[in-house]
């Protein structure tokens, strides 16, 4: 046998090794395990260490003595096909496995998020909040929690530019000693609807028309006007923030309500922020348009040059906090859980708890950016999901989701690796391409006999809800009333200046245009709802009129009911969310 070109023999590195392999109990791979063996020797959460960069110094590079398929046997030749007189045979088993891996080569596409990139780095608790919850990250001053962060555009997919208008995905995953801990949000603090049945109407009102494949802004317009709720995160796609300089230049928010639970069993809900210290920017839209032809891969190239060359990329963490008591729409004048609204910042204050640091680039792009898998339902204890009724269903939909995508041992795949993690013994086991000790010896199925390691004192805290009673009926507080467009109002009257506003009523109409005029008189019935100078300022910019003002002033009256059926809208106190406190907690000793 001979290296192909060379024309010398092929060097076995194990040679020496193999002579001893029959002397039981020793292990004939010593040259073996002091290659890279293309990381095979190395388990998930070595891999995980390294490539996050908590084991700074390991090795990269392939010092594997020949090339092999993956069963491991020595490749021929990287040029010529078995055949006989020149047709390729079935037979040539490194030629078929080459193009079957190559078919495969990449995952399903996400849903949602699709187009992105990520970094490795660091969160430093800067500001310990034991008081407010027992997680176990957030407890001392200078610990530092390594995380995983992915950016995104939501709803295009890998074929379009990075700068086209779009929210932005901010999902960070924390390897803490209690488990993996994800954040999954946005670069604005609130979404398009609350209610989880309407969840894939979003994205699918945002996605290609499925009959042309064509950018489709009547759907886009529609979903917009039949769901009042959705036109606060509207106002913020059409705004600046549709556009901004990258990944590196945004704000991140958890958009949701959560729960922080104590040592002591008490609970508050909470909101996270995380500030880009190198502060927010964005793109106009002739700019974001200018850049989208010029480099359509813009937000990862930013991101990815600013790491390569040490540039500081970091955010501080802030929280709002809001006590149980305090977590009703009636005496706050807006729902706290509804994930369409935020929580005034002059009625609940930013605090500060924590610095975001991504210092490290991932070294390969499919294994530690494509394959990344995050979900809302990640909790470690003394972190929960709030009664928010969107969150509530994200927290199961979003694993099963990535079930389908990666499998079910997804976290198998290093940078889902809880390799921080104090303790790893799951009782989920079997699954294809499982490849850890599976049930490490356990019996197959719990309770029994012979293992018993549940840890009863970290199970969630009891909290009341509205009612008991099972049906359809809305527990949104502004569902059908005019209160749905406070918050939307107050950002485009007090926070947008007359700049801002102007450039929202041109980003809006450049869209617009392209949609049907029943669409058109729709939607702006809602933006007249907010403010009538809004609806105004969009019609003016529109290069057609299709329709008549009055019209629009006319639905505008009734916009809040629209697409809500009178059946299940709220007309009752209880018909709220509502998350207290239990008086009395059962023991779970």
């Amino acid at each position: 046998m001979s290296n192909t070109g060379t024309g010398s023999p092929l060097k076995h590195p194990l040679k020496a090794a193999s002579e001893i392999a029959g002397s039981l109990g020793v292990d004939p791979r010593a040259a073996q395990r002091a290659s890279l063996f293309q990381g095979a020797n190395d388990g998930p959460a070595i891999t995980a260490a390294k490539i996050s960069g908590v084991i700074a110094a390991h090795q990269r590079k392939d010092d594997g003595p020949y090339f092999t398929n993956n069963e491991g046997a020595p490749w021929p030749d990287p040029a010529h096909s078995l055949n006989v007189g020149g047709i390729p045979v079935i037979s040539d088993t490194f030629l078929m496995q080459k193009q079957q891996t190559f078919n495969r080569s990449k995952t399903l596409e996400r849903m949602v998020h699709p187009c992105g990139s990520g970094a490795f780095g660091y969160f430093e608790c800067t500001k310990p909040v034991s008081n407010l919850t027992k997680a176990d990250f957030l407890q001392k001053t200078g610990q530092k929690t390594p995380v995983f962060v992915r950016f995104s555009t939501v709803t295009f997919g890998k074929e379009f530019p990075d700068e086209g208008r779009n929210p932005r995905g901010f999902a960070i995953k924390f390897y803490t000693g209690e488990g993996n801990y994800d954040i999954v949000g946005l670069n604005w603090p609130i979404f398009f609807c609350r209610d989880p049945i309407q969840g894939p109407d979003v994205i699918r009102s945002q996605q290609r028309n499925p009959a042309n494949f064509l950018l489709d802004f009547n759907s886009l317009f529609d979903f917009l006007a039949n769901v009042p709720e959705s036109n606060h995160a509207g106002m913020m796609f059409f705004s600046d923030h549709g556009t901004p300089v990258g990944w590196r230049f945004n704000h991140g928010y958890g958009c949701h309500t959560f729960k922080w639970v104590n040592a002591e069993g008490k609970f508050v809900y909470i909101k996270y922020h995380f500030q880009a210290d190198h502060g927010q920017k964005q793109f106009t839209w002739p700019e974001a348009v200018k850049m989208s032809g010029e480099d359509p891969d813009f937000s990862k190239r930013d991101l990815w040059e600013a790491i390569e060359s040490g540039t500081p990329v970091t955010w501080t963490a802030c929280y709002q906090v809001m006590t149980p008591e305090e977590a009703d729409p009636a005496l706050l004048g807006f729902d706290p859980f509804d994930v369409t609204k935020v929580w005034p910042r002059k009625q609940f204050p930013l605090h500060e708890f924590g610095k975001l640091v991504l210092n490290k680039n991932p070294e390969n792009y499919h294994r530690d950016v494509e394959q990344a898998a995050f979900s809302p339902g990640s909790f470690v204890p003394g972190i929960e999901a709030s009664p928010d009724m969107l969150l509530q269903f994200r927290t199961f939909f979003y694993r099963d989701a990535q079930y389908h995508r990666l499998g079910v041992n997804l976290h198998q795949v290093p940078v889902n690796c809880p390799f921080m993690a104090s303790s790893y013994s799951s009782i989920n086991f079997d699954g294809p391409l499982r490849s850890d000790a599976n049930t490490g010896g356990n019996p197959h199925y719990v309770p029994n006999s012979f293992v018993n390691k549940f840890s009863p004192d970290k199970a969630e805290c009891p909290v009341a809800v509205a009612d008991n009673i099972l049906s359809r009926q809305s527990h949104h507080f502004h569902e059908g009333s005019p209160s749905e467009y406070d918050q939307a109002r107050e950002l485009y009257l007090r926070v947008m200046s007359s700049e801002q506003r102007a450039r929202l009523h041109s980003n809006t109409a450049v869209c617009l245009k392209w949609s049907r005029p029943e669409v058109q008189k729709a939607y702006l019935a809602q933006c007249w709802a907010i403010s009538p100078d809004y609806a105004k300022g969009i019609y003016n910019e529109l290069p057609e009129k299709k329709i008549q003002l009055e019209d629009v002033e006319a639905l505008g009256a009734e916009a809040a009911k629209q697409g809500k059926c009178k059946a299940f809208t709220p007309t009752s106190k209880n018909h709220r969310l509502v998350g207290k406190a239990v008086p009395v907690l059962v023991s779970s000793k």
